[in-house]
């Protein structure tokens, strides 16, 4: 794990603790109830305020804690004029299994994403919460489909350079492990040109090292996530790429 246990979300008896942060949990749970109680009635400046408040430890298990956490994040950095925003000292601190649900929220048909939370999030959570979402799941089959549907998240961010800064952060394997089921759609045998001749893409790739562009990709929507993550990272992407496909091959994909 990248986070040490002394720094997950945990209650003892009576009290919550985060990290170094620890508060009394029938305090909490009051303080939860009050800020439930303000949003229905709409009361948005009063909560939040009670929200801002608190040190970013406390709002991070307000977050948590509550039946929406998104709502309640969209708090932490909400300015005077009532826009929403993400404060990233809180972010880094709410549990991963909780950011990921408001990354990929379930039911939200018209935007797949939450973008602006994946742009607030510092580069270390984001790969703490990758890490956490993907530690239980032991089927590579599995392990695939959830890299993947990180890194069409990373791929939906505007930001290329906020792109860069998380798959730098990420394992590598991981975005490997997310292109393994794509590679039959990557035509690592197309013959492209290389300055005075036409060599196979995949042996571009391996020969020079140094080679950063994509094969063709058949599958358009495989084709435009990774469009996105190689414009980002290029050379990382392009590595990637060839080493997902050998990975592939020797595992009889």
């Amino acid at each position: 794990m990248s986070q040490e246990k002394s720094d997950a979300l945990q209650i003892r008896g009576d009290r919550v603790v985060l990290g170094d942060w620890s508060g009394d949990l029938g305090e909490l749970i009051a303080k939860n109830i009050e800020l439930r109680t303000l949003l229905r009635d709409g009361r948005k400046a009063d909560a939040r305020a009670l929200v801002q408040a608190q040190v970013a430890e406390e709002q991070a298990v307000l977050v948590a804690m509550d039946e929406n956490p998104e709502e309640v994040l969209s708090l932490t950095a909400m300015d005077e004029r009532f826009k929403p925003g993400y404060r990233p000292a809180v972010v880094e601190k709410v549990p991963a299994e909780v950011l990921a649900e408001m990354v990929a929220p379930a039911g939200v048909k018209l935007v797949r994403f939450n973008s602006e939370l994946l742009a607030a999030m510092p580069a270390e959570t984001f790969a703490r919460t990758v890490e956490d979402t993907l530690d239980p799941v032991y089927y590579h089959g599995n392990r695939t489909q959830v890299s993947w549907e990180w890194l069409e998240a990373v791929a939906a961010l505007d930001d290329h350079n906020k792109r860069a800064e998380l798959l730098f952060r990420v394992d590598q394997s991981m975005i490997e492990d997310a292109l393994l089921d794509k590679t039959d759609s990557i035509d690592m045998h197309a013959e492209v040109w290389a300055g005075t001749q036409t060599v196979s893409a995949f042996r571009l790739l391996s020969e020079s090292g140094q080679a950063v562009m994509l094969p063709p990709i058949k599958d358009q929507e495989i084709a435009e996530t990774i469009h996105s993550l190689h414009e980002a990272a290029p050379e990382l992407l392009s590595k990637v790429v060839r080493n997902a496909w050998e990975r592939a091959g020797s595992l009889g994909q």
